[in-house]
């Protein structure tokens, strides 16, 4: 999102954006410094997530500022968080002034930019974690503004997405951007995919012999014009395979369903819906997984070594430059189609040739690879950053 489109009102002082805002702490260990955390979309808060559980079993007293889609996952947790009542988190960040501040950077995450200029104004230093590559290009405009948008340190997914960093912040100390990788993908570091593939394609009724392709569907409208247009494809595509395509609609998709059966209803091999089994099962049990635009899950497809495309309406592809590519159609590890005349000829291409497949597949390996260590590496981050005020403030 271009910085651009960042509404005011996200930025400072933006009481209004933390009238919504939830506060909960956990006491911890008192000889350990405070950490507050600001969390927001369900992808920040899936990634810091595990990091916050860590930090918390080692008893570091901590502080949630949680908004918008994060309260839901929160109460999916165990936890042991107590929720305060309503007060000005503000006034709290200010009165108790923690060791450091984390935060995601969501490209719409008002709490999180809360979190980075209040923290920023008061001297706490700041860690953004990156939960979606690049998301720090939303942010260039505002640098160097009164917004005061300058974090202490980065921690970031992989090599691809530090060199990205460093060229979105080139005055930035190069040591304080790190890779850390995504905690949520530390998942796919011991699972075993072929088990969850043949188990996921039992319960959806797939053969082996049968290409399932999964379309990871966004928000209306280009959702539901992509999946228009696939369907018409693939009907002319000269593919031997026998296809089956299951649609996987965005959970705040509020298109209405007869639309996509419409649609449907056009294809010549077999549809499925997903049901109510899992996006990690069914995107390690497809073939390819498509997506009409950027999409977490075209990248948790390079991390499960699925092939995945993504189709650009005509609007969309227009306003692109490689500047704003997805990582993974960056580095060559998924395809994409930005002119509706060259997607029969992809999608030849991307089921039929076996060679191309492991092309992509290789590069998934060279670029995007979880060890299962991603919140000790961030958490690492955050313990030295705290340590260094500690000492600061002990030396005053």
């Amino acid at each position: 999102m271009p910085g651009s489109m960042l509404p005011e009102k996200h930025f400072p002082l933006q009481n209004l954006e933390l009238e919504r805002t939830d506060f909960y702490t956990f006491e911890g260990d008192k000889s350990k410094p405070l950490l507050l955390f600001g969390l927001r979309g369900p992808g920040g808060m899936n990634c810091l997530w595990p990091v916050v559980e860590l930090l918390r079993n080692e008893g570091y007293p901590t502080d949630l500022l949680i908004d918008s889609a994060a309260k839901r996952i929160l109460e999916t947790k165990n936890r042991q968080f107590t929720k305060q009542p309503a007060e000005s988190p503000l006034k709290r960040i200010m009165e108790t002034k923690p060791a450091v501040a984390v935060s995601e950077f969501s490209a719409d995450a008002g709490t999180a930019l809360t979190v980075t200029w209040s923290e920023e104004s008061y001297g706490v230093p700041v860690v953004w974690v990156e939960d979606y590559p690049d998301v720090l290009g939303s942010y260039t405009d505002l640098y160097d503004s009164s917004m005061r948008i300058n974090p202490d340190y980065l921690c970031v997914m992989s090599d691809a997405t530090r060199d990205l960093a460093m060229k979105r912040r080139p005055t930035m100390d190069s040591s304080r951007i790190i890779v850390t990788g995504h905690p949520d993908y530390d998942k796919y570091a011991n699972i075993d995919k072929e088990e969850v593939r043949n188990e996921t394609r039992k319960k959806l009724g797939v053969s082996n012999g049968e290409f399932l392709i999964v379309y990871s569907g966004l928000l209306p409208p280009q959702t539901p014009e992509v999946l228009e247009r696939l369907v018409e494809n693939l009907n002319k595509s000269e593919i031997s395979k026998n296809l089956v395509l299951l649609l996987s609609r965005h959970p705040r998709d509020m298109c209405p369903e007869q639309e996509y059966d419409k649609v449907l209803a056009n294809f010549k091999g077999r549809v499925m819906k997903q049901g109510d089994i899992s996006s990690d099962d069914i995107g390690f049990a497809c073939d390819l997984l498509v997506a009409p635009g950027p999409s977490t899950e075209v990248l948790k497809s390079a991390y499960r070594r699925v092939p995945s495309m993504f189709i650009f309406t005509e609007a969309d592809a227009a306003q692109l430059t490689n500047d704003q590519l997805p990582i993974t159609l960056r580095v060559g590890a998924s395809e994409g189609v930005f002119d509706y005349q060259d997607l029969k000829t992809s999608l030849e291409k991307i089921v039929n040739d076996d060679n191309f497949r492991v092309h992509l597949v290789e590069k998934m390996k060279q670029y995007f690879n979880s060890d299962g260590n991603s919140a000790l590496r961030i958490a690492a981050v955050i313990k030295k950053a705290a340590e260094s005020q500690t000492k600061a403030h002990e030396y005053r």
